[in-house]
């Protein structure tokens, strides 16, 4: 045989790789596996979607709905758990909350706390009543708990329960700042262990958390929300955060109040609650974005006007009595025209700036009248310019005129004053010597001008 006999037959040959890649590779006329017959997914119909469709339930029409977690959240020292007593309170009576905020009916509210917050409650409530007009002994839909000291753990949720099924509570609002874990994480997980419980006891959960972060006196937003535990559980909210700083005794609390929510129509209102000087008094006035921009501006421009007030004191203090004339105290000042003249004349009107006598203003330059504090602005400012020209100055004015002239009118009679015509005469002469000469010539004094002579012409 050959040599290119032998090359055809293993040519021929079929390869065994060849053959194994063949075998193992998909048929194309094989058959797709047929999908199970019973799908996971349960199809509805926009119709049947509509069809199904409830009312929703409110608990306070436009703010809170039924069977929807809600958060009341702000910083600490923010009146958070007295507005959650008067939440309470309008939800057990069918009141209003916040003065603004009608409840749809009574409801069985549960109010959840720590030990330490029962003396509290119960002097807020009792200024709550009272506020309201409502009688202790009515608040027979408000039932207490301050037993439970932790939140975690089946046997509190268990506790709970029994205790939500026992009274037959349809909201029950639990103040958390002393019973959530100090960990974000830990403190989200008890609020959706808490969620479930009481939701499934067919109850409406509300808790009153603190903020995490102390911000500067503004409206809160979902951004706030957002870096907050409480954030994992809200499906509804109110803020609530300072529009000014409290002042110490006062008793005066200017907040604002942000709520909203998947079910609720947004908005943002302030809230002015005074608890009198003694904090024995809750009196709420909600107020309108309208009236408190118009209050900010006003606030704003007084502010601004009293700062260019002390400015104008500052330059009245430090410069010299015999030279403060109306335009050296503004150069000094460094105000533009409009505002100096404004602050000038409010200080003038209102007295706190006065001249001084013209005899020592002949000493100032270009004979301009002077100026300084008077006696009252600067026991205000608490510090007063002491010159010898101005003690001076101070003893002249306090001193009375020798030769000051006297009105021939009779002062003392009653009615009207009644003259002859010679009395009118010589009254008038008197005076015409007293009125100084006038700086216009006239035509007598006046130096005769003689006529120009008329130049010849060549």
């Amino acid at each position: 045989m050959s040599i290119a006999m032998l090359e055809s037959c293993e040519l021929q040959q079929p390869s065994f790789e060849n053959q194994s890649c063949v075998e193992a590779a998909p048929s194309r006329t094989s058959q797709p596996e047929t999908a199970p017959s019973d799908s996971p997914l349960t199809s509805v119909t926009t119709a049947q979607m509509f069809a199904r469709r409830r009312p929703p339930a409110w608990l306070l029409p436009g703010m809170l709905r039924q069977h929807q977690a809600a958060v009341l959240l702000g910083p600490s020292r923010c009146l958070k758990s007295s507005i959650a007593i008067d939440l309470a309170g309008a939800l057990a009576t069918g009141g209003t909350f916040l003065g603004q905020f009608a409840a749809e009916r009574a409801f069985r509210v549960g109010f959840v706390a720590g030990e330490a917050t029962r003396d509290v409650a119960v002097d807020l409530t009792v200024r709550w009543a009272s506020a309201n007009g409502t009688e202790l002994e009515s608040l027979e839909r408000l039932t207490w708990s301050f037993d439970l000291a932790s939140l975690d753990g089946p046997a509190n949720l268990r506790r709970l329960s029994d205790w939500i099924e026992r009274h037959k509570l349809e909201v029950v609002l639990i103040d958390a700042a002393d019973l959530l874990a100090p960990t974000r994480r830990g403190a989200a997980a008890q609020l959706r262990d808490l969620v479930r419980c009481i939701q499934n006891a067919g109850a409406t959960p509300i808790f009153c958390c603190p903020l995490r972060k102390e911000p500067k006196p503004r409206p809160l937003g979902t951004a706030d929300l957002a870096g907050d535990p409480c954030d994992a559980i809200a499906r509804q909210w109110i803020l609530v955060n300072r529009r000014e700083a409290f002042v110490p005794g006062s008793g005066a609390h200017r907040l604002w109040l942000t709520y909203g929510g998947s079910g609720a129509v947004g908005d943002q209102l302030g809230v002015d609650i005074d608890e009198g000087a003694a904090g024995d008094a809750w009196q709420v006035t909600p107020r309108d974005l309208a009236s408190i921009r118009a209050e900010e501006a006003d606030q704003i421009a007084a502010d601004q006007a009293e700062h260019l007030r002390w400015k104008l004191r500052a330059v009245l203090k430090r410069v010299d009595p015999l030279l403060a004339t109306k335009l050296k105290i503004r150069e000094l000042s460094g105000m533009n025209g409009g505002k100096f003249a404004a602050t000038w004349d409010r200080m003038v009107a209102d007295g706190e700036i006065v001249p001084i006598r013209p005899r020592y203003a002949a000493a100032a330059q270009f004979g301009e009248p002077c100026y300084r504090l008077a006696d009252g602005a600067e026991k205000k400012e608490a510090s007063r310019v002491h010159s010898p020209l101005a003690d001076d100055n101070d003893e002249l004015q306090d001193r009375p005129e020798k030769n000051e002239p006297r009105s021939p009118l009779p002062s003392d009679e009653p009615g009207f004053v009644t003259l002859t015509c010679a009395e009118l005469l010589a009254l008038d002469e008197a005076e015409q010597k007293k009125a100084p000469p006038s700086p216009v010539p006239t035509p007598r004094q006046r130096p005769r001008q003689l006529p120009k002579k008329k130049k010849r012409r060549r």
